[in-house]
């Protein structure tokens, strides 16, 4: 008996019901993708109880408020969300994941509902189809980092640098961005320089196990990885990839007074400055913050103001504040008119400007007339802001509060970071029978199971009435197969790519085969990040900026992935604080944290890279090279899909109930004493004969 079940309320289903689903763990044409199961479409009637659980959605007037909250059923049902459904036969589940309906068709008094039925997996994809890790339309759908955030301090930074390896929180790693060591720019060589660091190199970085649990959690599901527990693992790390760090807010500008007063002798007219920098946004301040110069896109932002203080005047003539745009008022603001002595002022008020690059902002205090007078603006209570209604960065500085959420990676999508991580290691992800919406994420080399024990016959299944195909590999498989990180412009990213003509620490593998012609690619979203050491200095730091005649520039960068680690016994170093023509020391260290594509610098054991470059920009003491993402996670998956001996075999089972109820792709499966993994089971019904597709096992562990 077969029962079909959305949100767990039981459908009717016709008399000859045919769910016909394919269940699939490997796309062998296609490595940049991950498989789930799936339903072909799947008809059934419109009776009353299918009506009502579908929410009568039939009727052309149809019209619902729903909550997604609640259970996607009933008067709730949105047939622009997925529902929980599972399918049993004889009480065993053959299937479970979500429902989605397709089409209605009416015909003169008949109804029929068209629906397709998808595996947890493919449940799961749909949930982040749009979600970003942050900056949503919906800000319930970001990645909430908030617990985390701090003051940009000293202690912050370095205080957290014994957590390189939990997993969670926030660490502050060291990275060149450009502009971030001692006396840079300078006229001196440059690796006179990289000793010590200014503070502006140690931005938060967000561990990568983190972000995939909230990302998985977020979206309702639940997941176990072995993997994901790894110290490996839980040393990943996202920096920062802003030119500056900075805050997001509306404001293109938000600045005040720190006290600003104006009497006679200042003439008739004084430019007012700004002490307080709350905000700048696209606007560059002069080194009095007095003159103001957009660089941003064409604009049209709002103005709000407040003038607060107090006057004296000899005259009953008003002062009058000036907003300017290129020398030319925009707004006028009159203060005082009359005679007094200590008569205090408040005026608030609002306007719209339009901005485009290369203005001139000014803000001016100006008096016509004789007499003598003195305005004197209290400290915070004047101030002016111009907000934009779009989020724009404002760098931060030394001892700002950090709003971590603000400093992840913007307009990532969440599906593709975690389809990158995926492809990075090589991931298989299955989803638990018993437990709903529960993921279970293994690396491929640890995915099957070795006890012999655990294999199964499948020989009698065959039907050996129906054409049998065994193909080779070499038919079905690509000629070369690419593992790519993303480009990006940074110089030793250009230079190394304009160097050897592929980008640092991507992976070719060509397996020779005479008739391929076909490339396949593993493409993911993050950059490679080149390490760079200097004459006579023992750190090794990570670097992303942009340089011209040996000046450096900070840039926005593609996102990155990095492995963190701690390391101590370097020659004694500073971190500074370089503001405003002084220099602060922080702190002397004789241990940084690094962040790299290597596990460790000076004794590499692991590389995040695909591949082994063919030039690193730094002296390296020893170690091994080899084990890079390639070697680890993909070489023994590729040998034997391109063995010579490898072969695919294609076959007509009859499979029934209980073979799905046990179904587990990590089992290798005999077929006339030759040992298989299995790759997919195509259009499944219980008792009826359907398609198994099986790769030839060539061994089952490789050295």
């Amino acid at each position: 008996m077969t029962r079909l079940f959305i949100e767990d309320n039981e459908l009717d289903i016709n008399a000859n019901f045919s769910q016909q689903i394919t269940y699939a763990i490997d796309d062998l044409n296609n490595l940049d993708s991950k498989s789930t199961s799936f339903s072909k479409t799947i008809v059934i009637p419109a009776t009353a109880n299918n009506n009502r659980l579908f929410g009568n959605i039939f009727e052309f007037s149809n019209s619902n408020f729903t909550n997604d909250v609640e259970p996607n059923v009933l008067y709730n049902f949105n047939a622009s969300k997925s529902a929980k459904a599972r399918i049993e036969i004889d009480g065993l589940q053959v299937m479970k994941g979500v429902l989605r309906l397709l089409e209605i068709i009416v015909y003169d008094d008949h109804v029929e509902y068209e629906i397709a039925l998808f595996g947890e997996l493919g449940g799961f994809f749909s949930k982040l189809i749009a979600k970003k890790l942050n900056g949503n339309v919906n800000a319930v759908d970001d990645l909430d980092f908030s617990a985390y955030n701090t003051n940009w301090t000293y202690s912050a930074m370095t205080n957290s640098w014994a957590n390189w390896n939990a997993g969670s929180g926030i660490i502050f790693p060291i990275i060149d961005y450009g502009n971030v060591s001692y006396n840079i720019p300078s006229t001196s060589p440059t690796y006179l320089s990289k000793k010590d660091y200014q503070y502006t190199a140690f931005r938060p970085a967000f561990f990568v196990r983190e972000i995939i649990d909230k990302i998985i959690t977020n979206s309702g599901y639940t997941w176990e990885s072995d993997f994901f527990d790894s110290n490996f693992f839980k040393r990943l790390i996202i920096p920062n990839n802003q030119k500056r760090l900075s805050k997001y807010t509306s404001y293109e500008l938000n600045v005040a007074t720190t006290g600003f007063n104006y009497v006679t002798a200042d003439g008739t007219s004084k430019a007012m400055s700004f002490g307080i920098l709350t905000a700048v946004g696209n606007f560059t301040p002069s080194s009095g913050n007095t003159i103001f110069t957009y660089g941003g896109a064409n604009i049209t932002a709002q103005v709000n103001f407040r003038l607060k203080g107090t006057f004296t005047s000899s005259n009953s003539i008003p002062a009058e504040v000036k907003i300017k745009i290129n020398g030319t008022p925009i707004i006028s603001i009159p203060i005082g008119g009359y005679a007094g002595t200590s008569q205090p002022f408040d005026v608030n008020g609002s306007g719209f400007i339009a901005l485009s690059n290369g203005n001139v902002l000014t803000i001016t205090i100006e008096k016509i007339g004789g007499g003598t007078w003195t305005y004197s603006f209290d400290t915070g209570s004047t101030n002016l802001t111009i907000n934009s209604g779009a989020l724009v960065p404002s760098p931060l500085a030394y001892s700002e509060y950090i709003y971590m959420n603000d400093v992840l990676p913007r307009n990532i999508l969440q599906k593709d970071f975690f389809a990158s991580i995926l492809k990075m290691f090589n991931l298989m992800v299955t989803e638990d029978k018993y437990i709903e919406k529960h993921l279970i994420i293994t690396p491929n080399v640890d995915f099957y199971n070795l006890s012999r024990s655990s294999y199964l016959d499948w020989s009698d299944k065959v039907d050996r009435s129906q054409v049998i195909k065994i193909k080779p590999m070499s038919e079905v498989n690509a000629r070369f197969y690419e593992f790519k990180y993303k480009d990006d412009t940074d110089f030793y990213n250009d230079k190394y790519k304009k160097q050897y003509n592929e980008t640092y620490g991507n992976r070719n593998f060509d397996n020779q085969f005479e008739f391929a012609k076909e490339t396949s690619s593993v493409d993911i979203i993050f950059s490679s990040t080149p390490l760079v050491g200097y004459l006579g200095k023992d750190k090794v730091v990570s670097t992303i900026f942009k340089k011209t005649n040996e000046v450096e520039e900070q840039i926005e960068s593609v996102i990155r992935i990095l492995q963190a680690k701690q390391i101590s016994g370097v020659t004694s170093w500073k971190i500074l604080n370089s503001s405003s023509g002084t220099t602060t020391e922080l702190g002397t260290r004789t241990d940084y944290l690094y962040a790299g594509h290597f596990d460790d610098p000076d004794v590499p054991a692991a590389d995040i890279n695909f591949g082994a470059t063919k030039e690193l920009y730094f002296t390296l003491v020893s170690g091994a090279l080899s084990n890079n993402l390639f070697n680890a996670y993909y070489s023994s998956y590729m040998a034997e899909i391109t063995d010579k001996d490898s072969r695919l075999l294609t076959c007509k089972m009859k499979l029934n109930n209980k073979d799905i109820f046990n179904l587990d792709f990590g089992r290798f499966i005999w077929v006339d004493g030759v040992l298989y993994r299995l790759i997919k089971i195509v259009d499944f019904a219980d008792n009826e004969v359907c398609e198994v597709q099986l790769l030839r096992v060539i061994y089952t562990t490789y050295l």
